[in-house]
């Protein structure tokens, strides 16, 4: 059985959007797997990857880290239902969220982060997210954030607002990778903050509904924050 190592916060959050892109693109292929939750302070359970970030897998004699390379496994081990129809679409979207969409959504929540963390890493995310930005007054970094950042969040959308315009999913008539990292980008803030981050009226948070509801719920029924 494959073996996911999947970053943990306190109460069982799950807010890592690469280990959702690993767990979405792991139900598209119809796979089961057992869980490995890990906090940023256990690094030396993936340490036989040579990994110092979640998600890894281990499939069978397998070793695999990073949500993209995980992705690309299981599309050629398991072809079957293939996550990338488009790997240029694929490929776009990947480097865009990371590049362009994380950017401006991390300053928004990163309070909420931080407030989250389980207690034994709340020392480790302090010092390296407080030398990302400067500052450990989180709350008041995030504050001052919000003022633009959620506008900004939401004009970083617009390619994908673009595409949703004239289709159901990113990929189509139908959900694929592409899909699944983006929703990827919304676990992340819904898991461990209450922000609000898009209108009822976009068409993103139509898409995003939908995806939500992909696999019986399975991005709905996480434990998210409240």
């Amino acid at each position: 059985m494959i073996t996911l190592y999947d970053l943990a916060f306190d109460k069982d959050l799950r807010p890592s959007p690469f280990c959702w892109r690993a767990k979405l693109a792991l139900k598209h292929k119809g796979l089961s797997w057992r869980d490995e939750p890990c906090g940023f302070s256990e690094k030396h359970k993936i340490a036989f990857a040579q990994s110092q970030t979640y998600p890894v897998i281990h499939d069978g004699p397998e070793v695999v880290k990073d949500s993209w390379l995980i992705a690309q496994h299981l599309d050629a081990a398991y072809p079957d239902k293939p996550l990338m129809p488009n790997p240029a679409l694929a490929k776009f979207v990947n480097g865009w969220a990371d590049g362009a969409v994380h950017i401006v959504l991390f300053p928004n929540v990163v309070s909420d982060l931080v407030d989250r963390v389980r207690p034994l890493d709340k020392p480790y995310i302090v010092e390296s997210r407080g030398k990302r930005l400067g500052t450990t007054d989180f709350a008041a970094f995030q504050a001052n954030a919000r003022g633009k950042g959620v506008a900004a969040f939401r004009a970083a959308l617009e390619p994908a607002r673009r595409m949703l315009n004239d289709q159901k999913f990113l990929s189509g008539d139908s959900p694929a990778y592409p899909d699944y990292i983006l929703l990827g980008t919304f676990l992340w803030p819904r898991t461990i903050s209450p922000l609000e981050l898009l209108e009822k009226d976009d068409v993103i948070y139509a898409w995003r509904e939908r995806m939500l509801d992909q696999f019986d719920g399975f991005g709905r029924k996480a434990p998210a924050a409240v």
